[in-house]
């Protein structure tokens, strides 16, 4: 977007400066989409995107809600005693420690349940009773498009403790403070005249002279010619799946069969594409991505006719003056969020392989959300749920370019009046400046009771509280006493006070801790990360100790954290024994593959290299028992790795150590 509107830089403002969760809606082609993307590429805070379907993850390059989360689909009852995080791997709860700002795509089709699982989750693994733990949600989408999908045995059960299914009758939004920032300018339709009709069409207020100017749109028994790149936009699935089905085989000529390359993890409901794609030539053809290369010769929801077909390689035409596109397949991955260090990146789980082209006589309205369309046939006459109609409509660039499979009448534009309940009260959650000024002090106030939340260290020092028999009175005690009463004049005071018991238990630690762990790397694990905790809370508290509270000062500073400690106990005991001697074997056996033109491993792997450190062999007999050496290497070469060992042994007995022979 060439530029950025007063509206989208608030959002900005607010995700970059706050934790206050932000709820970005605007009208379809407003830019969210947009908005997404920058914000990937711009944010300083560690992130993660969701989305409740597979088509919308993979549409916003994340991960589904549920596959993030590790839920189930079914219903879940809010407040209950269970602990829905108790499963998850170290690195999971990790990751989710780390994690800074949620973003969730398409949140009017979330349910209220599973924000609030989401909010327990996060309370739980950030041991902080803020909303979320203190993770910012932003939460993208337009509640007059798409609903949540729900059963109404389901809905039979989550209707005692939600007023409606939406995502902001959730529980946690109920007590949570929000911002709801409004993109308002439109992007994809320039006509006001269209413009007009969509926002009525979007507040069920259509008038009967919009109505009659859309009907006008009717074309009975309408046919496009096969050259016109027109896409039917339908409720029903088996509808488009007919309407694609006749068109081809109404084609002459033989059919092309491609199969998808499906790798890994990838969902079923995230098939961009079919995994057995037939076509033919003069197929109308859509594309289900944007071009990658320079050229950018096609984008997601693009319409064109195939013209030829080879082996690998599908020919697009878009239209007349356009250069014919040599389309061949490409890869989606399957997003996966994994915590490196203190980052979270994102992993490839799966990938899934295909020409980028569906057939685009029909499609469902549902798969057409995010896409935008030159030439459209609309048929709504069939809608049964909130939304449809808009969505459909507003998939169109002009009113020109859209004909009506059937005339639309007013029961046909189905809205929910909890959406127009909620939309009403939505200037009362509209941010101004100076509400920004006040999310960004109560963002400082925020991230100084962080500075004196031990609840994480709680949880680490599982299996060592018993070593810090004072941890509970001295520090856990007084710091939640300190946050309750939280007074920012006080803070430097209060961290003198905490640096020097974390100090003091640090090093009691490190006294303690090598007796207890014995030979347990399981155990040494978890001392490093208790103690690599401690070390990063010291650094704080050091700066804090001598300075005022600041809210840059404390994300900067939280940013360099340490990611080992000298002492570690892991790495000692995965030490090599003999490590100098060790490193001089895998320098000897480099150079005798040099000389004998072979791999290094042939002459010694690493891990027998290893062994022969560790064990110190004397005699050639004694070599030849160690595993990966043998009868022949003890022949070929036990003279030289004696000759080493021997060496190694007598630099660290001193001189006038005794030969013994080596048989």
């Amino acid at each position: 977007m060439a530029e950025t509107n007063a509206a989208m830089k608030l959002a900005g403002d607010y995700l970059e400066s706050t934790n206050t969760v932000v709820f970005l809606t605007g009208k379809a082609g407003t830019g969210k989409t947009t908005f997404l993307q920058q914000l990937r590429q711009t944010s300083k805070k560690k992130l993660a995107v969701v989305a409740p379907t597979g088509v919308a993850a993979i549409n916003a390059g994340g991960m589904t809600i549920h596959s993030f989360f590790q839920l189930s689909f079914a219903p879940i009852i809010p407040n209950g005693s269970e602990q829905p995080d108790m499963h998850y791997s170290a690195e999971k709860r990790e990751l989710l420690a780390n994690l800074e700002l949620l973003i969730i795509d398409e949140v009017s089709m979330v349910r209220p349940d599973v924000l609030d699982q989401i909010d327990l989750i996060l309370r739980n693994v950030k041991g902080s009773a803020h909303p979320f733990g203190g993770v910012q949600l932003l939460l993208i989408g337009d509640l007059s498009q798409l609903s949540p999908i729900i059963r109404d045995e389901e809905w039979g059960i989550l209707r005692q403790y939600y007023n409606t299914p939406y995502f902001f009758s959730s529980q946690v939004l109920q007590k949570a403070p929000y911002v709801r920032i409004e993109l308002d300018h439109v992007y994809r339709q320039k006509e006001q005249a269209f413009v007009d009709i969509l926002n009525e069409v979007r507040n069920q207020s259509l008038s009967k002279e919009n109505l009659g100017l859309l009907n006008a749109r009717y074309i009975a028994d309408f046919k496009p010619d096969p050259a016109d790149p027109y896409i039917t936009l339908t409720t029903h699935n088996n509808i488009a799946q007919q309407i694609n089905t006749e068109w081809l085989e109404a084609l002459q000529g033989q059919e092309h069969e491609f199969m998808a390359t499906i790798r890994g993890e990838f969902p079923k409901d995230g098939y961009p594409t079919e995994i057995s794609l037939k076509l033919k030539v003069g197929a109308q053809v859509m594309f289900v991505k944007n071009d990658s290369s320079a050229e950018k010769l096609f984008y997601n929801g693009k319409i064109g006719t195939v013209t030829a077909v080879n082996d690998k390689v599908v020919y697009v035409q878009c239209g007349r003056e356009d250069k014919e596109i040599a389309v061949e397949a490409v890869e989606w991955t399957n997003v996966k969020y994994q915590l490196e260090g203190e980052a979270i990146n994102e992993t490839n789980a799966g990938s899934f392989a295909q020409i980028p082209l569906k057939l685009a006589w029909a499609i469902t309205i549902h798969k057409s959300q995010g896409l935008t369309f030159d030439k459209a046939i609309i048929d709504v006459s069939e809608s049964f749920a909130h939304g449809q109609a808009y969505v459909a409509l507003s998939r169109c660039r002009s009113l020109s370019g859209m004909v009506l499979r059937n005339p639309i009448a007013a029961h046909n534009i189905i809205g929910d009046p909890a959406v127009a309940r909620f939309n009403d009260k939505a200037t009362e959650i509209k941010p101004d400046s100076q509400k920004l000024e006040r999310d960004r002090e109560l963002y400082r106030l925020y991230l100084l009771s962080e500075l004196f939340n031990f609840a994480p260290l709680k949880v680490k020092m599982k299996g060592f509280a018993f070593l810090l028999p004072t941890f509970q009175t001295e520090i856990l005690n007084i710091a939640e006493k300190f946050t309750r009463q939280l007074k920012p004049e006080r803070s430097q005071q209060a961290a003198g006070y905490f640096l020097e018991k974390l100090r003091m238990a640090v090093e009691d630690l490190h006294t303690q801790l090598p007796a207890y762990i014995n030979q347990s790397k399981e155990n040494a694990a978890k001392a490093d990360q208790m103690i690599i905790w401690m070390m990063n809370r010291i650094r704080l508290l050091e700066h804090f100790a001598i300075n005022p509270f600041d809210t840059d000062a404390y994300l900067s500073l939280s940013k360099n954290k340490l990611n080992s400690h000298d002492r570690s106990y892991l790495k000692a005991l995965n030490a090599l024994a003999n490590e100098a001697l060790y490193e001089r074997l895998l320098e000897w056996r480099e150079t005798k593959a040099v000389d004998e033109k072979i791999m290094p491993n042939m002459v010694l792997s690493e891990k027998t290299a290893a062994a022969i450190a560790e064990k110190l062999p004397a005699t050639l007999k004694a070599l030849s028992t160690i595993k990966g050496v043998g009868t022949q290497k003890a022949a070929a070469y036990g003279a030289d790795i004696i000759g080493l060992i021997r060496t190694y042994q007598q630099e660290l007995q001193g001189p006038g150590t005794e030969q013994a022979s080596m048989f």
